[in-house]
């Protein structure tokens, strides 16, 4: 959340301004904690202390975006070094330090609200050290504290370490407040987080306003944000696919999780696919003060506590830097068991979107940088994640026989088949930094992702467009593109924000069939295969786009921002035998072809300091997005008439009004948003057999309070978010309700946090979803369903064994309750295999070591 300093601390604000931290999110104390598996764990934890026994000492942290104003702040005790790394990260500040400095000393931490300046006094008391701040708005650390602990004039004579950062942070300004909500999640938050959550999806669906509940299995189908699309950074790279599998957000370990900011509101600051907002990713950074930690963590369902619900992950992370090179390394295996309800009854697998339960997963990264020199920097990174299930349990599918909503998915034992869900996501990246370019910043990065996926088989024999068959779909993309971004001062008060972007994907989608004959023999349980032909030809799209943004702050109490984008898309692809012809004595081609789109888009915004500790804001901003092409493309007839299509672009329109501030312990934040496009994403029905654009208009709201007083060990907060839309389909004159895979239902959160001192503390958060009713004159239909209310509740603890040791404990769903989250009641396929319950209670702990 942003806590604002007062109009006399403005000259410091102006240098530091940056991204909104949410309320409902109180800082855990500590360094994070992972989940990782129970496989080869002796080997693992053997390799990860050898490994952290190679460290050397080193130079530089790595910062992460924020904001300096007076901010409430949680860090725990532990070497000076990580204490003042995470303290810069927290507050958003690049911070550079020689680490041979910091050997042999200690922090005692930080609690309560500081800005910047007073947080590194705080920490560096009694150290001999001091913090100077640089003209970049920077800061370096340096031996000799002044008198009185105070941060020193920024005309000392002292040579400027390097503060060049990567990221891809375009939204932060040192002129300019932000002109949207966002949530900022820290490494430390996050963490604790996750205890309590099985998925980033649901993490993000407890502690975002405006984001929708998650599906609580692998796909993020129909959780969207603010009712659109939102787009999925990690470190820059995009994981939005224009094909959208809708796995974005699984296709990550959350071990290798450093921070996740949520944006909300249509954007085109990042190209296209930003519509609702974005959701960037920061992973674990490179350089420091040498650092390892290996986490060991075990899940079971308490539900039914047995053997195969078991699961666990061992990670490892080590970074730390050696002169002007800064390296980290991160590792890890997990295994998830199987899932049991609030009725301790095993929850059958997702047949329409997958899932992992019964699976083995592996993330192996690495990052190195190196500083040219005082200006620039350079950065290489690789990733790869593997999650690959393999499980004897299948979907009943007598159950799609029964009238839709009496019965839930049954799971049944026997499974025969060889290749099941699946995800592979390897992504490297390049960057580049220079801090001063004709007195302009510029930061750059290439970035490449080969990405798999295969989904669940799927009897579509009862689909004209599938070819009678029973089959099993899969997806390969390749993406590459890159972007630029200038910060270019012109005069006091006045800057300009300008960049580029490119983006090339290639997507394909073969297709297995099995033998059917075998399959209804055996009741749903033998896939035998038979061959594999293309069920969505080769996709390839591109998309360039300019913008520049200028920002102008008129007084310490006004400011203005205002910019353009050109973004221009096309998409293409080849002539193809679509499946519905597949067994056609003499198969017609679909004809391809080219599509190309081009558009303008627009911001604007203002913030206003009325009086101290409040900001308000308005903004209007607009977002751009090609539809999913391939939704139409491969269910394709030859009668397909690509210039006739339905495939226009999505152009929205975003208003915004807001407010953010507080007094003393109390701090809160407000907005009204309202958006509207004329034509909507491309809405398929019936497994692609209707296919239909509507005009929308979306309208909601988004309430966030925290209560943390310094002096008490007690801290409170809750969220509110209830919106609506409505759609006029093309053609009529009459609106009627969006979908519910659009617009979620009023979403309350609330929690309760108790930390009495820096040794151990406790969060007990509650979840509330209400009931929504999106049929249309009563009839039920894709999406279209009376969805009933569910709330859970969740606790979180930490406890902190040693300066080096730490617990990490969660329950989900802490009551065992019975449920059925959104995303089932609507039955994703329409029929009882897509209605599962929810997790029952869930307890997750991890032990960490820090070495």
């Amino acid at each position: 959340m942003n806590f604002q300093q007062d109009l006399q601390d403005q000259q410091q604000e102006r240098a530091h301004a940056g991204t909104a931290h949410q309320p409902g999110m109180l800082r855990s104390p500590g360094a994070g904690v992972l989940r990782r598996s129970p496989l080869s764990l002796a080997i693992g934890y053997a390799a990860a202390m050898l490994s952290a026994a190679s460290l050397v000492p080193a130079a530089q942290a790595q910062p992460a975006p924020g904001t300096a104003a007076a901010t409430y702040r949680d860090i725990a005790a532990g070497p000076l070094g990580q204490v003042l790394s995470r303290f810069a990260a927290d507050a958003g500040v690049a911070l550079s330090f020689d680490s041979r400095l910091l050997e042999g000393k200690t922090s005692p931490g930080l609690r309560g609200s500081f800005s910047v300046s007073d947080g590194f006094t705080r920490l560096l008391q009694g150290s001999g050290l001091q913090v100077r701040r640089l003209s970049s708005g920077g800061y370096v650390l340096e031996a000799g504290a002044p008198a009185g602990n105070a941060i020193p004039r920024a005309d000392i004579a002292v040579t400027e370490l390097p503060t060049v950062e990567i990221t891809a942070q375009r939204t932060n300004s040192e002129l300019v407040r932000p002109t949207r909500q966002s949530t900022l999640i820290g490494r430390d938050e996050f963490v604790e987080l996750r205890q309590a959550s099985d998925s980033l999806a649901t993490v993000l669906s407890k502690a975002v306003p405006g984001m929708a509940d998650s599906s609580r299995t692998i796909t993020d189908y129909g959780q969207t944000l603010r009712g659109r699309n939102a787009l999925v950074l990690v470190d820059g790279i995009p994981l939005n696919t224009n094909r959208d599998s809708a796995r974005n957000m699984a296709t990550l370990n959350l071990a290798s999780i450093e921070s996740v900011e949520v944006l909300r509101g249509s954007s085109a600051i990042y190209g296209a696919g930003a519509s609702g907002g974005i959701i960037a990713i920061t992973t674990r950074p490179a350089g420091g003060a040498p650092h390892a930690e290996t986490t060991v963590s075990l899940r079971s369902s308490l539900s039914q506590p047995r053997a195969d619900s078991l699961g666990g992950e061992i990670s490892h992370y080590l970074s730390g830097s050696a002169g002007a090179v800064d390296y980290a390394v991160n590792v890890g295996l997990q295994h998830i068991g199987a899932s049991y309800d609030g009725k301790g009854r095993r929850i059958a697998p997702e047949p329409s979107q997958g899932d992992l339960f019964d699976s083995e997963n592996y993330t192996v990264g690495g990052k190195i940088g190196m500083r040219i020199d005082r200006h620039q920097r350079v950065q290489l990174s690789a990733s790869r994640y593997v999650a690959e299930q393999d499980s004897e349990v299948a979907s009943d599918p007598s159950v799609a026989r029964l009238p839709a909503g009496s019965a839930v998915a049954a799971p049944i034992h026997g499974l025969r088949l060889d290749k099941q869900n699946q995800i592979r996501n390897t992504l490297l990246n390049a960057s580049y930094q220079h801090g001063n370019i004709a007195g302009s910043s510029l930061s750059t990065q290439l970035y490449f992702r080969d990405y798999f996926t295969r989904f669940t088989p799927f009897d579509a024999r009862a689909v004209a467009t599938r070819g009678n068959n029973v089959d099993q779909v899969m997806q390969n993309s390749t993406i590459w593109g890159g972007r630029a971004t200038f910060d270019t001062p012109l005069a006091k008060d006045w800057k300009l924000l300008w960049g580029l972007d490119a983006n090339h994907e290639r997507s394909d989608m073969p297709n297995d069939f099995f033998d059917a004959a075998a399959y209804d023999a055996s009741g749903g349980l033998v896939f035998e295969p038979s061959r594999t032909v293309m069920y969505m030809p080769s996709l390839t799209t591109r998309s360039i786009g300019g913008f520049g943004q200028l920002q102008y702050r008129i007084s310490q109490a006004w400011a203005l921002e205002g910019g353009l984008r050109r973004e221009h898309a096309r998409a293409h692809f080849d002539d193809f035998v679509p499946l519905s012809q597949i067994r056609a004595a003499s198969p017609r081609q679909v004809r391809g072809g080219t599509l190309s789109y081009a558009a303008w888009l627009a911001n604007v915004g203002a913030v206003f300091k009325p009086a101290k500790g409040h900001e308000l804001y308005a903004s209007f901003s607009q977002g751009f997005q090609l539809p999913d092409m391939g939704l139409q493309v491969r269910n394709a007839t030859p009668a397909f008439n690509l210039t006739s299509s339905a495939l226009a672009p999505v152009k929205t329109n975003n208003y915004e009004l807001g407010w953010r501030g507080g007094a003393g312990a109390l701090h809160g934040t407000l907005a009204l948003f309202y958006t509207t496009s004329k034509l909507g994403d491309l809405q398929s029905f019936n497994n692609g057999l209707i296919l239909t654009r509507t005009a929308e208009k979306i309208r909601g709201l988004e309430a966030a309070v925290d209560y943390l007083p310094v002096a008490s060990s007690w801290g409170y907060g809750a969220t509110l978010t209830a919106m609506s839309g409505r759609e006029t389909p093309q053609g009529s004159t009459q609106d009627q309700v969006m979908t519910g895979y659009r617009i979620p239902p009023t979403k309350v959160t609330a929690y309760v946090q108790y930390k009495p001192g820096d040794a151990w503390s406790a969060r007990l958060q509650a979840t509330h979803y209400g009931a929504r009713d999106s049929r249309l004159n009563g009839a039920a239909s894709f999406g279209r369903r009376d969805v009933s209310s569910y709330t859970t509740l969740d606790l979180t603890g930490r406890y902190q064994l040693t300066a080096r040791d730490a617990i990490t404990f969660g329950i989900e769903n802490l009551l065992d309750r019975y449920y059925l989250p959104a995303y089932s009641q609507l039955m994703r396929n329409s029929n009882n295999t897509s209605r599962l319950p929810a997790l029952g209670a869930v307890l997750s702990a991890s032990y960490q070591h820090r070495w």
